[in-house]
Formats: C-alpha cells, sequence, structure tokens
C-alpha cells in the first residue's frame, strides 16, 4: 500500500509543526546545557582549591568531595541532556524531509521530448 502525495499545504502545515518542534527542543537543549554549565562552574571552585598550595590537607579533602559531588550532579544531568539532543535531532531529519519533498513537489515536472 502506497503514500498517497499530499497537497502542499498539508506539507507546509506539517513543517511548520516541526519547526516548532526544533525550537522547543532547540530551547530544552540550551536549558539543559545551562545547567551542565552551572555545575561545571562550581566543579571549577573546588578544582581551584585542591590547586591551592597554601590550602591544608582537611581543605582539600573537603573539595575532592565537593568535587565527586558536583560529578554525581554532571552525572544526573547527561541522560536529560541526551534525550533532548535525540529529540532534536528527529526533529530536524523530518524537517528537513518535508522541505525536501515541498522542493521537489514545486519544481515543474520535466517532459520527456
Amino acid at each position: 500500500m502506497g503514500r498517497l502525495p499530499r497537497t502542499q499545504e498539508a506539507l507546509r502545515d506539517e513543517a511548520r509543526r516541526q519547526i516548532t518542534a526544533v525550537r522547543a527542543f532547540h530551547t530544552g537543549l540550551v536549558a539543559e546545557s545551562h545547567k551542565h554549565l552551572r555545575v561545571l562552574a562550581m566543579f571549577t571552585r573546588h578544582v581551584e582549591a585542591l590547586r591551592e598550595d597554601r590550602r591544608q590537607a582537611r581543605d582539600k579533602l573537603a573539595a575532592i568531595r565537593a568535587c565527586c559531588q558536583e560529578l554525581a550532579n554532571l552525572r544526573r544531568l547527561r541522560d536529560p541532556w541526551r534525550e533532548t539532543y535525540e529529540d532534536l535531532r528527529r526533529s530536524l531529519v523530518r524537517t528537513r524531509a518535508l522541505f525536501r519533498r515541498l522542493v521537489d513537489s514545486s519544481r515543474p515536472k520535466r517532459t520527456r521530448t
């Protein structure tokens, strides 16, 4: 059973829906990335404490523990980022396919001579 050809208007409507999805997933990916940056910024504070020679071993141990906690936080953020990335990628693939169909269907048909 073959696919029925869609009208230009139906393709445009679907393309608009896909563009809305792309925008939403992009916004989500930006938000997830900001969460990563905040955790990494906190991580940096603790790494810098480790690098300071004047710090006591007890302070460095506390900084290492804090680094481990931030690393765990970063790990928890991994899956939501990856899922949002995959959603964005799939939406872009669908949108590209729709626009290819729109372009192909709007080209004048070549006739054989």
